[in-house]
């Protein structure tokens, strides 16, 4: 029964973050363009760089995050409801001090601001800066103690009501900053509704666990050699973050440094499709960590891992690849429509990201195998080099091409580290089948592939100005593709997560 009702929640969880990331996809379509007109977009810049620069303290989290959810599993399965008690107290009380350290570094880098970005920014545009971000310290620092509480109900296996919760967030924070703006406080007035939010937000999470799960942290000691081993797992997963901010935030950082404001903004614009193109990934591995950690403690083969890794790489290429060869055909005139021409760079800025970023993003699920078997020392230390590599490069190129250097930058890097060399780990530490998984993708990638080079051949003779034939264009290219690729690509199984939830539908439509 219980099994049962494991498998019921990870297929909810899995169609309940499609369905959260498709009000992702919808609301900043509508809400983006009004934000951008209302804050202007030199403002916008600047609210994107105060959100790159805080999100730097996210760092002190020191990857626990991964921890708790590895933990706590761990000594579910061996139904060990003491060491879940005191791990849930202790990373409790951890994370009340990180999230007081954090507010304290904020102050300090808010005090700072005028040192760091004195060649790129404004006087008027320092000050307004060094407001956000203690605006957004505090609301970072509040937010740590509390994800506790949501990393053990991942654990937990209840993604309904995870994604239920993150779907009323996503919804919420638009509205709440519609208000803010529409009042006229502009930029630190969206952030003041962000961490009005974040405090209305807060009981749901405790409550669930309290009141639902019943689970109560114990603030009792914990074993010194216990904290070694989740301070060494922890170690590790904490350079994959620091990875992930060089790439993504300091590109930004460094056009804050050295260019200005308008840049960050049309660099902002082009990382926002990929941000959509990683949730379309993570939305289905993100819910199988405890999964995986399970494979691995209960020692499953090495077939098995390499099954579940081409199945659900399979899944992730079949959205992405419509999303990355949608995007390159119709992005231009999208973009054009969407947020206006001065921000026409944006499509090179996403095309030069997106393309190298669907590698990792379809072999997540090997990220998630290998951080189970607590075998992800190798990749941190491989990324953080190539993403060391990144950010001095860019420092190099952004004053000589600005934004579109540095998205080249982190193009080159994400191929020879994420690509090649991580790919060779998998096949040969992690035994994972990679040419097979590669000639399964291989195969997949003659119809996005075709569709892609005739698009973009008739792109040119069709020029998308309204936006009736944009929308138009991109529905009759969405409906060919899953078309043809239901028809000759997908495999039986991948076709019966299509084809049962219609029958389902049908059969409630004809009773």
């Amino acid at each position: 029964m219980r099994k049962t009702n494991q498998v019921n929640q990870l297929r909810t969880g899995v169609l309940l973050s499609y369905v959260n990331l498709g009000i992702s996809c919808i609301i900043p379509f509508l809400y983006t363009p009004v934000m951008m007109h209302m804050l202007g977009q030199a403002e916008y810049g600047l609210y994107c760089l105060a959100n790159s620069v805080i999100s730097y303290l996210t760092l002190l989290s020191f990857g626990f995050g991964s921890t708790i959810i590895r933990y706590i599993s761990k000594y579910r399965a061996e139904k060990n409801k003491e060491a879940v008690y005191r791990t849930f107290g202790f990373f409790l009380q951890l994370y009340t001090f990180l999230g007081i350290l954090v507010f304290v570094v904020g102050l300090i880098i808010s005090n700072n601001v005028e040192v760091i970005f004195r060649k790129g920014l404004t006087a008027a545009e320092i000050d307004k800066i060094h407001i956000l971000i203690i605006i957004m310290a505090f609301n970072t620092a509040l937010s740590f103690p509390m994800s506790v509480f949501s990393s053990i109900i991942t654990s937990y296996e209840r993604y309904v009501y995870r994604k239920l919760i993150d779907m009323i967030s996503t919804i919420a924070a638009p509205i709440f900053n519609l208000v803010t703006l529409y009042m006229g406080f502009a930029s630190i007035g969206m952030s003041i509704a962000s961490t009005i939010l974040q405090i209305l937000m807060l009981p749901l999470n405790v409550i669930y666990c309290f009141r639902i799960l019943k689970i109560n942290p114990k603030f009792k000691r914990i074993s010194y050699s216990l904290i070694k081993e989740m301070l060494g797992f922890s170690f590790y997963v904490f350079l994959g973050t620091i990875v992930d901010m060089l790439f993504w935030s300091t590109d930004k950082v460094i056009l804050g440094m050295l260019a200005s404001s308008t840049a960050i903004a049309v660099y902002n614009i082009g990382g926002t499709f990929n941000n959509m193109v990683i949730s379309l990934s993570t939305s289905i591995s993100g819910v199988l960590t405890p999964k995986i950690t399970g494979m691995v403690a209960t020692d499953v083969s090495k077939d098995q891992f390499t099954e579940l890794f081409i199945r659900i790489g399979r899944l992730q290429y079949f959205v992405i690849a419509l999303i990355i060869s949608g995007f390159s055909v119709f992005g231009q005139s999208f973009i054009r429509l969407w947020a206006g021409s001065e921000y026409a760079d944006a499509y090179w800025i996403a095309i030069l990201t997106m393309f190298p970023l669907c590698i990792p993003l379809i072999e997540n699920t090997g990220l998630s195998i290998v951080i189970a078997q607590n075998k992800h020392k190798f990749r941190s230390i491989v990324y953080l080099i190539i993403a060391v590599l990144n950010v001095v490069s860019t420092y190099l190129v952004v004053p000589y091409l600005g934004g579109i250097g540095a998205a080249l930058c982190s193009c080159i890097a994400y191929l020879v580290g994420q690509g090649f060399i991580m790919n060779i780990y998998y096949y040969r530490v992690t035994r994972i089948n990679i040419p097979l998984f590669w000639k399964n993708i291989g195969r997949m990638s003659i119809v996005p592939g075709s569709m892609l080079l005739l698009g973009i051949i008739i792109n040119k003779k069709i020029i998308l100005n309204r936006w009736s034939l944009f929308l138009i264009s991109v529905v009759i290219y969405s409906l060919i593709y899953c078309i043809i690729m239901y028809k000759f690509v997908l495999n039986h199984y991948e076709k019966d997560i299509v084809r049962k939830p219609l029958l389902v539908i049908k059969r409630r439509f004809i009773h």
